[in-house]
Order: structure tokens, then C-alpha cells, then sequence
């Protein structure tokens, strides 16, 4: 079996993409949900669904606003313990994606609740976990910042060309 071996120019741009899709995928399907209902003139805002909502939608995003940001923060504490920098670097790409994920479900939800009830206000949670996703974007300074690397750790990471994985 190989291994493939990704440079630190290629582990960042793999995760960059990663990042991408997951932003266009919200995106898109707010795209999709807004060609479906063109005219929002029906706005459900009378049914239990509607007024459900209402609360829902809401308190889901900063659930998961919170939930991402402690889950990344936990696993990022873990990480800082390692030794070794490909274990540090792993486990790093394995965080962003779970806190990328966490908040994306929010946003989607949004949208479905738009979908459900014609009602346009629900689209702003979607674009506030957008931007909050645009605003986690991955790089090389975050990570050198997020894992709190030594001297030696940084000039490898910033090295194009090292292998970090």
C-alpha cells in the first residue's frame, strides 16, 4: 500500500478546497432553494412549523457557533501536547473539517426552513455561518497561530516544498 506525502503548499491547498466546497455547497443550495421559490408573496408565518422556526433557526446557529468553536478549541488543546508535527498537522486538518461541518448544519437547516415556509428572513442565518465560514478560512498563518508552534515547526510549515504529511 503507498502513502501519498503532501507538502505543506498542497496539505493547504487541499484544505482550502475542502473549505471552498463546503461554502459553495451552502451556496448552491441557497441558489436552488431561492429558484424554487421565486415570488415569497405566500409567507407561512400563521402555522406551528412557521412559529417553530421562529425560535429554532435561531438558537441552532448559535448552538452552533458555540458548539464549533469549543469543539475546535478542545481538540486544538489536545494538539498543542504532541510532539511530533504531522501528528499536530493531522489532527489540525481533522479539526477545522469537524468545526467546518458544525457550522454548516446550522446554515443548511436555515435554508430548509426558508424552503418550508417561503419566509426570506431565515436566508440572514444562512449567511451569517457563510460568513463566519469565510471568516475560519485556512491558512498558513492560522495554523502556525491555532497549534502555537515552535521556531523550528513554523520554518517548516512555511517551507513550500517540506513534507508535513
Amino acid at each position: 500500500m503507498e502513502i501519498n506525502q503532501h507538502s505543506s503548499k498542497e496539505y493547504f491547498k487541499l484544505i482550502s478546497i475542502i473549505h471552498l466546497y463546503l461554502v459553495l455547497g451552502i451556496v448552491l443550495f441557497g441558489l436552488v432553494v431561492s429558484l424554487f421559490i421565486i415570488d415569497f408573496r405566500q409567507v407561512d408565518t400563521q402555522s406551528k412549523l412557521a412559529k417553530l422556526f421562529v425560535y429554532l433557526v435561531p438558537g441552532l446557529v448559535i448552538v452552533g457557533i458555540v458548539a464549533g468553536n469549543m469543539i475546535f478549541r478542545t481538540k486544538l488543546n489536545a494538539l498543542k501536547e504532541n510532539k511530533d508535527l504531522k501528528s499536530k498537522i493531522m489532527g489540525y486538518r481533522e479539526s477545522l473539517i469537524l468545526c467546518y461541518m458544525v457550522f454548516e448544519a446550522p446554515a443548511m437547516f436555515a435554508l430548509v426552513a426558508v424552503f418550508m415556509t417561503n419566509d426570506i428572513n431565515f436566508i440572514v442565518y444562512a449567511v451569517l455561518m457563510v460568513i463566519i465560514l469565510a471568516i475560519k478560512r485556512p491558512t498558513t498563518k492560522s495554523a502556525i497561530a491555532d497549534l502555537q508552534l515552535s521556531q523550528q515547526e513554523v520554518a517548516f510549515l512555511e517551507d513550500p516544498d517540506s513534507i508535513i504529511m
